[in-house]
């Protein structure tokens, strides 16, 4: 335990000098040691739920963000809130200029370049994510469409790429889901789950845990630790 408290200190020391986290970042190398690269995770907290401050998903994602927080100090963590900043919602043209169909003779508008540029960072935040914490909630028996845009980016930038994301682990909280009057509550759940499981194994993540409520927390972390 002492010598892992002097290396924490050495590696705390550093920082004032380097931008580790853009190392670890660049060189995989670092995740070989997990102790060194458990304190420079990157977390991508991702809410969509409409109902604000009475979303259930929205309770979820943050308490699990603040476990993981707690538990790696030095952890950084980058939040969108659909929701509040919905992105508009992809058309042909950008579908086009993501998935690389874009026809080289038709110029591109100031609009459609911003557009596409940003789906890019949205990959890229996705990429440079360790863990990803995922409100996707139930909505009129699909998720929320700011949810559906997000997704969309990411699935058609993935038509050009077929990495793996063996590092990632992604918590897929579909709290808040209840549809009131039908009996098939559980069947509809699961196959909302289901797809978003096809989905997100489409864009090579196999670590994926699912956590309906506050209870199912502690078990996900857990299975992080674990894993």
């Amino acid at each position: 335990m002492e010598s892992f408290g002097i290396l924490v200190r050495v590696i705390n020391s550093l920082t004032f000098y380097f931008n580790l986290e853009k190392i670890v970042a660049i060189n995989p190398l670092w995740k070989r040691f997990p102790i060194v690269y458990a304190l420079f995770m990157n977390i991508l907290h991702i809410d969509s739920c409409a109902l604000g401050d009475n979303s259930v998903s929205r309770r979820v994602t943050s308490a699990t963000v603040a476990a993981l927080t707690e538990a790696n100090a030095q952890a950084t963590v980058l939040y969108r809130d659909l929701a509040a900043s919905p992105l508009s919602h992809a058309s042909g043209p950008l579908l086009q200029v993501i998935s690389q169909r874009w026809d080289a003779d038709i110029p591109m508008n100031a609009e459609l370049r911003a557009e596409a540029l940003q789906s890019a960072s949205l990959a890229q935040e996705f990429q440079d994510a360790d863990v990803v914490v995922l409100g996707a909630p139930l909505h009129n028996f699909s998720v929320p469409s700011t949810l559906k845009a997000w997704m969309d980016r990411l699935l058609e930038l993935q038509t050009t790429s077929s990495k793996p994301r063996d590092d990632l682990h992604l918590l897929l909280v579909t709290s808040g889901c209840g549809v009131m009057g039908l009996e098939s509550v559980d069947e509809l759940m699961n196959n909302h789950e289901n797809q978003l499981k096809a989905a997100f194994q489409f864009l090579g993540v196999s670590r994926l845990n699912v956590v309906r409520g506050l209870a199912d927390v502690p078990q996900a972390l857990r299975l992080r630790s674990a894993a």
